[in-house]
């Protein structure tokens, strides 16, 4: 059982990102309104939002109202308190971005990662950092990898067959090494449901999973607002489900990130599999291999919405989808079904990453020494 939720260090921890995400989101705005709307005490919101002033990340936005009764002072996020970089990897290259404490990008590119080698992959990173650092408009205070894999609690990446020179790498530890800026490294896919969700659906929706098949499978999974890693950060790698009615030679998938991916491979990374197979069979095929995981997930976590991204989804694969889960699961509990076509839906949640996990879990701590 995990009893983090309960430490007194923890739910500071949720609160001051609380405050920070609504000052942000809704600045210029006075500690009472903060109040209202996080239902936290008045006297905890003024000691969380003194701590961001003071680290430099939320500033003062004038008095409240005019008149000369005694008038609230409102907050807003310090555009010039800093920003952080984030390189995304996606088809052999990182999308890479420059943004500001409020999440705006101020910059992008795109860097090609030289994956010939363990250190030739970190040496690529690097210098992809190092370029972004020379253009960053003020300091740096985080960095942000997205990452086609599993990241462990101990920083250590598994189940990533686009770089499989760095299975078993730990990545954090490499980078943290050259770098004195914190930084912070998560699944790709994990980042795509945390991108959607915050800007999508968060007012609509608790609960969503995110499911990304194009140059490989996996899904992102948020439960009560929050993202959920699992006991070890393995939540959501769906390429690795296995099947229920046949059991493979497990030499056969492992290696290449899991049974599903490796059928998802079948499909849609031979080409010559497409020129063989007539396209309407192509399609029930692999409808039939996602909505199979699909219905595994609503049975399971009875999601508000299934969110589908990736460049394997279009218009007709998603209706076979829809009528094909519609068979597994009550129409009581059938979640909406999105799609989402924006292929920067994984870098923004990447930014909004840096900025709930770095600035505000990482920096402020050491700005504050708490």
């Amino acid at each position: 059982m995990n009893n983090a939720i309960g430490k007194p260090q923890v739910l500071r921890e949720v609160n001051l990102s609380l405050i920070q995400k609504l000052i942000f989101d809704k600045g210029p705005i006075s500690k009472p309104e903060l109040s209202r709307i996080s239902g936290l005490s008045l006297p905890t919101v003024n000691k969380l939002v003194d701590e961001l002033v003071k680290a430099n990340y939320v500033a003062e936005a004038g008095l409240l109202g005019r008149g000369a009764g005694r008038r609230a002072m409102l907050f807003e996020a310090n555009h010039n308190a800093g920003c952080f970089i984030a390189l995304y990897y996606n088809w052999g290259k990182y999308q890479t971005c420059i943004a500001d404490l409020t999440g705006k990008m101020l910059f992008e590119g795109n860097y090609a990662l030289d994956n010939s080698s363990g250190q030739a992959a970190l040496e690529s990173t690097i210098l992809a950092i190092d370029s972004m650092l020379k253009k960053a408009p003020s300091e740096v205070r985080a960095i942000g990898v997205g990452v086609p894999g599993a990241v462990l609690p101990d920083g250590r990446l598994i189940g990533i067959p686009k770089i499989k020179v760095w299975e078993g790498y730990n990545l954090i530890e490499a980078l943290s090494s050259h770098y004195s800026i914190p930084v912070c490294i998560e699944n790709d896919v994990k980042l795509s449901a945390v991108g959607f969700y915050h800007t999508h659906v968060s007012s609509t929706f608790d609960n969503i999973v995110y499911i990304y098949a194009g140059n490989g499978m996996g899904s992102g999974i948020i439960l009560n607002g929050r993202l959920y890693r699992g006991s070890s950060n393995f939540s959501g790698e769906l390429g690795f489900m296995a099947p229920l009615s046949l059991t493979p030679n497990k030499e056969d998938y492992t290696s290449t990130g899991g049974y599903l991916e490796g059928l998802l491979r079948d499909f849609v990374l031979y080409e010559q599999k497409r020129e063989h197979t007539p396209d309407h069979l192509y399609l029930e095929q692999l409808s039939g291999v996602l909505s199979g995981a699909i219905a595994n997930y609503i049975a399971v976590l009875n999601p508000d919405a299934i969110i589908l991204g990736g460049e394997t989804f279009n218009d007709k694969l998603i209706e076979l989808i829809v009528q094909k889960v519609s068979v597994y699961a009550p129409k009581s509990s059938m979640p909406e079904i999105i799609y989402d076509k924006n292929p920067k839906t994984g870098i923004t949640g990447l930014v909004l990453f840096c900025l709930g996990e770095a600035t505000i879990r990482t920096q402020l701590v050491q700005d504050l020494g708490v």
